[in-house]
């Protein structure tokens, strides 16, 4: 397909790799440990800049930047999950270095569920995966549309879940410069079938907007299928992206459960 050159990482060396994938915009090297950040479909490492200002010293920020957006919007975007998951797990390994904490939104917990997995079977071992906005592996997501949704559709199903960001959907040449990138992800989502989906040995903590229509109570609780170790819960107000709208309630959740999981 063609966007295998854009997420090949196995001719870089390690640190090239991760400066592609991953963006720190204020390093913390003495920081206790790195907690690495995926984005929703159609999102950027740039939804999670404000939170470097946020987030207690001792944790070193990393953003995820799939390909497609912002200074990677020349590459093609992916489409396949296992083609993502194994480039990011390639980029990440020298995180390792200290203690690895992964969090992701929507379709970004989708991905950290898989590079979880894909870290622990190469012996490198997350403290904790945050996954917020998403029902477990295997937990019906909504119905499947019965055709293939037009851009008007993808266009309307993203300002229904936040106007943040959405607006530059209005100017007609940023979206003809976005809509690649928006439908690849989708088709990512829609096509992920995890294979033979099981536990990971890091515990999780889920986290869903009280009103988000994406997530039921019900898929949320199937996560306690997916860690050998413990799996919470955290609910806060709002919908689907809730953690805009609670930014630094949010943060504070993940301060405390960073702390928690390192100790």
């Amino acid at each position: 397909m063609g966007a295998v050159g854009s997420a090949d990482t196995g001719s870089l060396p390690a640190a090239a790799a991760g400066v592609r994938w991953t963006r720190n915009w204020r390093p913390r090297p003495g920081a206790a440990v790195n907690l690495l950040c995926l984005p929703h479909a159609g999102g950027s490492a740039g939804f999670y800049r404000s939170w470097v200002d946020l987030l207690p010293a001792e944790v070193d920020f990393h953003a995820v930047q799939y390909p497609g957006r912002e200074d990677r919007i020349t590459e093609a975007p992916v489409s396949c999950m296992t083609e993502l998951a194994d480039a990011i797990t390639e980029a990440i390994r020298p995180l390792f270095e200290k203690d690895v904490i992964l969090f992701g939104h929507s379709m970004g917990a989708s991905v950290a569920y898989e590079v979880t997995r894909r870290c622990e079977a190469e012996g490198l071992s997350p403290r904790l995966l945050l996954v917020s906005g998403r029902a477990a592996p295997r937990w019906p997501h909504g119905a499947p549309p019965r055709r293939p949704r037009t851009d008007d559709e993808i266009v309307h199903e993203i300002r229904g879940f936040s106007t943040a960001g959405s607006t530059a959907l209005d100017d007609p040449d940023l979206r003809e410069l976005l809509l690649p990138m928006i439908r690849a992800d989708y088709r990512l989502v829609e096509g992920y079938r995890p294979d033979r989906p099981g536990p990971v040995r890091a515990p999780i903590a889920v986290l869903r907007g009280r009103d988000d229509v994406k997530v039921t109570p019900e898929g949320a609780a199937a996560w306690r299928e997916f860690s050998t170790t413990h799996c919470t819960e955290h609910v806060f107000d709002g919908g689907h992206f809730y953690l805009r709208a609670n930014e630094r309630p949010v943060l504070g959740a993940l301060a405390e459960l960073i702390a928690r999981a390192l100790r």
